[in-house]
């Protein structure tokens, strides 16, 4: 009897303890007005309207400009790309573009990714290409790139994604001892060993909640290494050519935007700007068919270029892409238009 006597007493203090720390709501003695009451009505139909019109869009990245995200850690990615490309003339020294016989370009294209590490990524990219100009044709390799993709900033409300990527290009495409009566169009690569750094920049806006927008931004500069040239190359020559090339420098600014209509379905842009340092040349020229001395190297050039895709994303880690790219303007360059195909997949 004692012991439930000692009990409910403990019980008893344990709840008056209880009601001391969390008194009762005290209710209001009289209602709130009809306008507060409206006012709370209104803001939580709009805060329902405004979550109700969002949605978490899916973006599988548009048709040139690199992404700023790492892929995850034990996450891999594939995209190929399949370029189908004519170039109709050729830019001189005052941007006037000068027609040449059209030069039709099959170019497919596979990137691998993986995330190894929290802060480093993977990417390999392989080609190959297919030229054709007045009944010549030639099939070869392109040249392969590898790179390395490190974070240096995570995407916030108000910050964008930061990454920079350090990348290796390797001569694999054919660049020397190429058939004269090609005209060059069997010339499928550099030559050269290209180190380049990049800067890119991403962040989604939400200024239209109904179409929120990926915008991308990438800066990124290439240092190739001198290439040793024999007989006709990717930089002239002719008979008798042999000597060292030292291609320039080069520069790529790159901008989109992917605008979404729906979670699945994307409207993307890319502009494009290269420019590329003089090209020289040390060694014995040789000589053209036709006996002249031939020419090896070549100006500065640049290139705006433009490529307006739809994207269809099916799911967040899966996308379709179709787009057009051309040339806007140029100098000591190619006057081209090509249509792009690509897919983007992720686990």
């Amino acid at each position: 009897m004692r012991k439930v006597l000692f009990g409910l007493l403990l019980t008893g203090t344990a709840l008056l303890a209880n009601e001391i720390k969390h008194p009762p709501q005290k209710l209001p003695d009289h209602p709130p007005p009809l306008k507060t009451v409206d006012a709370q009505l209104a803001q939580a139909q709009k805060d329902f309207d405004i979550a109700r019109k969002m949605f978490n869009p899916w973006y599988a990245g548009p048709l040139l400009t690199p992404a700023a995200h790492n892929v995850p850690p034990g996450s891999f990615v594939i995209q190929p790309y399949l370029f189908a490309k004519v170039t109709h003339a050729q830019y001189n020294g005052n941007r006037r573009a000068v027609n040449i016989p059209d030069i039709w370009t099959v170019n497919p294209v596979f990137l691998f990714q993986m995330g190894w590490l929290s802060w480093l990524d993977f990417t390999a990219i392989v080609q190959g290409i297919y030229n054709n100009q007045l009944n010549q044709s030639s099939t070869y390799w392109g040249d392969m790139s590898l790179s390395w993709g490190i974070p240096l900033m995570k995407e916030q409300p108000y910050l964008p994604a930061v990454r920079f990527v350090i990348g290796e290009s390797f001569p694999t495409g054919r660049y020397e001892k190429l058939n004269p009566a090609k005209n060059g169009i069997d010339a499928t690569g550099s030559g050269s060993f290209i180190t380049t750094f990049s800067l890119n920049i991403s962040k989604v806006f939400w200024w239209i909640l109904d179409h929120p927008f990926a915008w991308r931004g990438s800066l990124s500069y290439g240092v190739p290494t001198t290439v040793h040239v024999k007989r006709f190359n990717a930089y002239g020559g002719g008979n008798g050519t042999n000597g060292k090339v030292r291609p320039g420098n080069n520069i790529a600014i790159d901008t989109s935007i992917e605008l979404s209509f729906t979670q699945k379905w994307v409207l993307a842009i890319d502009l494009v700007y290269t420019y590329g340092n003089h090209t020289t040349f040390s060694g014995r020229k040789g000589r053209t068919p036709a006996g002249q001395i031939a020419s090896v190297g070549g100006p500065s050039n640049d290139n705006l270029s433009c490529a307006p895709a739809i994207e269809y994303n099916p799911s967040d880690h899966m996308g379709f892409l179709a787009g057009v790219w051309f040339t806007v303007t140029g100098r000591n360059s190619s006057d081209f238009i090509a249509g792009v195909l690509s897919m983007y997949y992720m686990w």
